[in-house]
């Protein structure tokens, strides 16, 4: 649909002259004589019912009218019908003047015949039938001051009356009758100067927009907006509510910063989880779940959206202060900002939560809570708080301690679930005494029997409660980090998060301690057994691991990518291997070796690639040692071998413990082997 823009009285003039059916006659005051009656002689006719034209004859006389006549045939051909029966109706009739100035301000709208599209064709006809009275034929001395006509849209419109008759819609101008009482023999033509607009066409052309469009518009909740986003709420104060937010203005803002003291310039300053609960519940703290323009405020009590903290409204002279639990009142500095869910008030001061007095006026309340306690609390930490209680180690960080915790968030401890292989999709299949003995060791390896702050971070080997697992703090120019057993690095995240019985810094990845690595790798040909024994298209493969797969753990120790052949792409690999038809015939040492670097050469070591990690023309390091290269094409991956013919991925993505698994459609061959097959 073409972009409309119109300013209220273009909006005036739009409904106006859409609507209107014309008829052209005198006005209060107007010298202009209304257009002749004619008979079928074209002689000028009387005004007795039988003489008169009916409004659609009338409006089709009326030249100033034409674009009105238009526009209803345009639109839809049951109003011209309507208009044209015998029953009385009083119709508002917008001119070719009241159009052509709307078609000026609209975008992409020349005329009427811009008017096109399904949509465009149903706004019009609602705002056509919104000048029509359908029932009674009003004169304008009929006209009263006050009076509200139903029209055929089913809105109502109000009449006033002073020198002149104006006609009120649903915007804020109303809209002059400027040429009145032309008569027809079904009713009576006024012509006026704007388009009358029904709200269910303002809310279509004018959505008001939500609280938080409202702030991001407002050069002076600049700094509301940053907190807004930082706490996450931009999605939430974005549905319907309905909201009254009273946003506290950036000079308001600002006072926030100087309440928590020094390191509090920005919002960037707010850079761990629990800064930003604070950050989250001082702004839930300004939002009332109810739909309150100043009219509506009444002193007493209002509920927020931050639970158990309510706000208290009372009046000073005409107008409301809001009050909160610091005691300073909140003045409102600019009232009745409306959006589609809700009302925002600007407001000269941050408004304070019980929570947060108690926060700032205590300087050991951030200390008060334990390592567990934290845990509880954050949303964000609720798939390791799950992980702590499943193992029975949440009550030891409780404990006086102290303890250093390297925690990883919701979305970062999913990534545990392949190293346990399909059978852990969520915490809740942690279900086996080995299986909890396991994700035990993998927490007590993020936790060390001391409290270590940033601060006092050197390059050192770190003791867990892991036992003989240690990990190893190392330093880089880009600053310290983990490195756990897989040889992989854990980023710090956020620092220093303080608690009673120790400290918490949040990590971007799982540590994994030597032990478990240990353990799995021992499982691993029992669950890649498991895997390919119930994969139909991979028999082949299975048979192969049945035959070697001893020979294979080594690659199974840390993270990995196969490249897996169907069975198709085997019997077409023994095709070209004169004296080999099948696997059985691969029966000698050396025989055996061949299908251990076959396989190897499928094998990205120290790697766990998933598809959307591939790059086009990317090369890749195979256990074999020779290179593979990546190529993309239409959305679908193909791997390149020494032979140049392209192996397709055609099924990715099988997660299993440390690794992926990606089923390719041909066997893959190296240099070597292609060399063995020339001798």
């Amino acid at each position: 649909m073409k972009k409309m823009k119109f300013t209220p009285r273009i909006i005036s003039v739009f409904t106006f002259c859409l609507f209107l059916m014309g008829a052209v006659s005198c006005n209060k005051g107007d010298d202009r004589p209304a257009p002749p009656n004619t008979n079928e002689e074209g002689e000028q006719g009387g005004e007795e019912e039988g003489k008169l034209p009916t409004i659609v004859e009338l409006a089709q006389s009326v030249d100033e009218l034409s674009n009105l006549v238009a526009a209803i045939r345009t639109v839809d051909p049951a109003i011209w019908e309507a208009l044209g029966s015998s029953d009385p109706k009083t119709v508002f009739a917008p001119s070719n003047a009241a159009f052509e100035a709307l078609f000026s301000q609209l975008e992409g709208f020349d005329g009427l015949a811009d008017f096109d599209e399904t949509e465009e064709k149903l706004l019009l006809a609602e705002i056509l039938k919104y000048h029509v009275i359908a029932g009674e034929a009003k004169l304008a001395e009929m006209l009263s001051d006050g009076e509200t006509l139903n029209t055929l849209q089913t809105e109502e419109l109000s009449i006033k009356v002073d020198a002149n008759v104006y006609v009120q819609d649903k915007s804020e101008e109303a809209a002059k009758v400027t040429v009145a009482d032309n008569k027809a023999a079904n009713g009576v033509v006024h012509i006026i100067d704007k388009i009358l607009l029904p709200n269910a066409v303002i809310v279509k052309l004018f959505p008001k927009p939500t609280l938080v469009e409202l702030v991001d518009g407002t050069d002076d909740l600049s700094l509301l907006k940053e907190a807004l986003e930082k706490a996450d709420l931009t999605d939430a104060l974005s549905e319907t509510g309905p909201f009254t937010l009273f946003a506290p203005t950036n000079a308001a803002i600002n006072q926030l910063f100087e309440i928590l003291g020094d390191g509090y310039d920005s919002f960037d300053d707010f850079d761990n989880f629990l800064e930003v609960q604070v950050l989250e519940k001082i702004l839930l703290y300004h939002v009332v779940p109810d739909n309150l323009s100043t009219l509506a405020l009444t002193p007493g009590t209002l509920p927020t959206l931050l639970p158990g903290n309510t706000l208290e409204t009372a009046n000073v002279g005409d107008t409301f202060v809001v009050k909160d639990a610091s005691g300073t009142d909140a003045n409102i500095v600019n009232a009745d900002n409306e959006a589609s869910n809700g009302y925002v008030h600007h407001i000269d001061k941050i408004l304070i939560p019980q929570e947060l007095i108690d926060l700032v006026g205590d300087t050991e309340s951030v200390t008060d809570k334990t390592i567990k306690e934290l845990v509880e609390e954050s949303p964000e930490l609720s798939f390791l708080k799950t992980a702590l209680e499943i193992t029975g180690l949440l009550e030891v960080l409780d404990a006086e301690g102290p303890y250093t915790v390297f925690a990883p968030s919701n979305e970062v401890l999913t990534s545990l679930f392949p190293l346990f292989g399909n059978s852990i999709s969520s915490m809740g299949d942690f279900d086996t005494t080995q299986e909890i003995a396991l994700l035990r060791e993998v927490l007590l390896y993020h936790v060390l029997p001391e409290k270590l702050v940033e601060s006092d971070f050197k390059v050192a080997d770190l003791e867990t409660l892991s036992g003989v697992n240690t990990l190893a703090l190392i330093n880089h120019s880009s600053g310290f980090s983990l490195l756990d057993a897989t040889g992989f690095e854990a980023t710090f995240l956020t620092n220093d998060i303080t608690a009673k019985n120790g400290i918490v810094h949040m990590v971007d990845r799982i540590l994994v301690p030597r032990s478990v690595i240990q353990e799995i790798s021992e499982d691993a040909i029992r669950v890649l057994d498991y895997f390919l024994e119930n994969s139909d298209h991979l028999t082949e493969v299975y048979r192969i691991f049945r035959m070697v797969g001893a020979n294979l753990d080594s690659f199974l120790d840390a993270e990995f990518t196969f490249f897996f052949p169907t069975n198709s792409a085997f019997l077409d690999l023994f095709e070209t291997l004169p004296g080999y038809d099948s696997l059985a015939d691969f029966n000698t040492a050396e025989e055996l070796g061949l299908l251990v670097e076959i396989l190897e050469y499928h094998c990205i070591e120290a790697s766990k690639l998933k598809s959307s990690e591939f790059t086009d023309k990317q090369f890749l390091t195979t256990a074999q040692g020779e290179l593979l290269e990546v190529r993309l094409s239409n959305e679908a991956v193909y791997v390149l071998d020494k032979t140049g013919i392209p192996s397709r991925v055609i099924g990715a993505d099988n997660e299993i413990l440390q690794g992926v698994i990606h089923t390719v459609d041909k066997v893959l061959v190296s240099q070597e082997l292609l060399a063995k097959l020339a001798s």
